[in-house]
């Protein structure tokens, strides 16, 4: 059995709209170049399979030539802009991408299965926010402070950027990414190398297009290719002044042993396995609604995936009578159709994946309290259906690792302390979520949940500047708020004497 005929002509279509033609070269100084190592690889449409486009696959000496291109952009063209030209600039790329950004989420849609709306209204907004916050916070960029100081002493500090920094990303989230990383990097005044994931690369080279079209030439480069090539040559590069990744916990390792080597600063987002609780006085309605954004937003796929749900025993019955009213309602099918909420995985591999995740849990003895169902004309694509598991213990796989599919398991708690112990019992530690409308509970719980993001009667909210990154594996530093802006940027400190000169006699 294969998709039917509509579904792939469908795809088809939307691909000859979005997808640039022939193969995609790496963005080197301004201009679109082939590998040194003349390889190319395939870009699949995740739905259906069928080839999107080439990209190249990036050497060790594509990387040189990059970061050479950022380095000379750096002490040139793009290092020279002040302040304000750069915060000038980055509103033009983001009034640049406003126009664009339809055709971008599409790309994203194709090449990962996002839903459409999820990927223009969440993704591809976030994507121009986060421009435009960083466009204005570049305006303050160079700026420091005065410490206090004697009369015979001028004492002040100044942020200045690193230089080139090589940025990391995954393939979850491909635009947005692009934009989480490159609005600090380049309001600080840096220059860029930037490595998309070898699953998903082609937004993040429309996304450079624009780039390219408004910065000067090597502010922005990027080169497509393997982490084990590509990725070990950025974050091992001599000229390399800072790296920023994005994925798993064993690359944020191997990323850290390499920029070790020279002692260059690291800034890492990596995977979870979050705690979303829910206490016996919260609005029901709305934590279900929460959890299903916690559980299946981008199928799952997502560092902050609330993928371990805590329910107060005596509103468990409840809860899950609601829960599964509001899955069955959903809609599980093509990225590409306004009314689908759930979208295939990226790649039957990844769906294999987490299907073994789904039968370890089976063997360890848990049960499946629902599971969703695929429709028939999509059975060969790369679905997981929604996946409800009970009776898992707290050291059972899928309570340790982190799954990234569609897929949470159910637990029930009696009291605070015991599911603050167990929320905060693993190596992880980038979100968690409280419902509950007691207000001292709720700060009084966000204060013990260790993890970097906590939210109160929400989820996933990444739509206002406030900081984000992980504690334990699941990370350091910080993206999308100022924090993010200093991250990229390091501190002087100028020592003006007036008065005597220090001597040793």
């Amino acid at each position: 059995m294969s998709l039917p005929e509509d579904v792939l002509e469908k795809h088809r279509s939307v691909a000859d709209d979005v997808v640039g033609e022939g193969t995609y070269g790496h963005l080197v100084g301004g201009e679109w170049v082939e590998s040194d190592g003349g390889e190319t690889r395939v870009t699949h449409d995740s739905t259906t399979g069928e080839p999107l486009a080439e990209v190249q696959a990036g050497t060790r000496s594509d990387v040189d030539r990059a970061v050479a291109a950022a380095r000379e952009a750096f002490e040139g063209r793009w290092g020279e802009k002040s302040p304000q030209q750069r915060a000038e600039l980055l509103h033009e790329v983001a009034d640049a991408v406003e126009d664009e950004k339809t055709s971008i989420a599409r790309l994203d849609s194709l090449e990962v299965g996002k839903p459409n709306k999820h990927s223009l209204l969440v993704d591809n907004t976030i994507v121009v926010d986060q421009l435009r916050h960083f466009a204005s916070l570049a305006r303050t960029a160079d700026s420091g402070r005065c410490p206090p100081s004697g009369d015979d002493k001028h004492i002040y500090t100044r942020r200045e950027p690193y230089g080139v920094v090589g940025c990391i990303s995954a393939w979850n989230f491909p635009a947005m990414f692009v934009a989480w990383k490159l609005g600090p990097a380049l309001a600080a005044g840096n220059s860029v190398v930037y490595k998309p994931s070898s699953r998903a690369a082609l937004s993040t080279l429309e996304l450079a297009r624009i780039f390219d079209r408004v910065l000067p030439d090597g502010t922005v480069n990027v080169v497509t290719g393997a982490g084990s090539v590509v990725g070990d040559a950025l974050t091992d590069h001599e000229d390399v002044a800072k790296v920023s990744l994005t994925g798993s916990t064993g690359a944020g390792q191997a990323a850290m042993r390499n920029a070790a080597n020279r002692i260059a600063p690291v800034s890492l987002e990596l995977g979870g396995n979050n705690p979303n609780i829910v206490f016996p006085d919260a609005d029901l309605d709305d934590a279900v609604e929460g959890a299903l954004v916690a559980m299946l937003f981008n199928q799952g796929q997502q560092c902050t995936a609330g993928s371990r749900l805590f329910v107060h025993e005596a509103v468990r019955e409840e809860f899950c009578e609601k829960l599964y009213a509001r899955l069955d309602q959903l809609g599980v099918g093509d990225p590409l159709s306004p009314l689908t909420d759930v979208g295939p995985l990226v790649d039957h591999d990844h769906a294999d994946e987490v299907r073994r995740y789904v039968e370890t849990a089976r063997q360890e003895g848990a049960s499946v309290l629902y599971e969703g169902e695929v429709p028939e004309e999509m059975r060969d694509a790369p679905f997981v259906p929604p996946t409800l598991l009970g009776d898992v213990a707290d050291d059972d796989t899928v309570a340790v690792e982190e799954v990234f599919g569609p897929v949470a398991a159910l637990f029930t708690f009696e009291s605070r302390e015991e599911v603050l112990a167990r929320a905060n019992d693993t190596e992880f530690g980038l979100a968690a979520a409280v419902w509950t409308n007691d207000l001292d509970r709720a700060h009084e719980v966000a204060a013990a949940l260790e993890a970097g993001t906590v939210w109160v009667n929400t989820y996933n909210d990444m739509f206002e500047p406030a900081p984000y990154g992980g504690y334990k594996q699941s990370g350091m530093g910080r993206e999308l708020a100022a924090e993010a802006l200093d991250d990229y940027s390091r501190t002087k400190s100028v020592k003006v004497n007036h008065g005597d000169v220090p001597n040793l006699g």
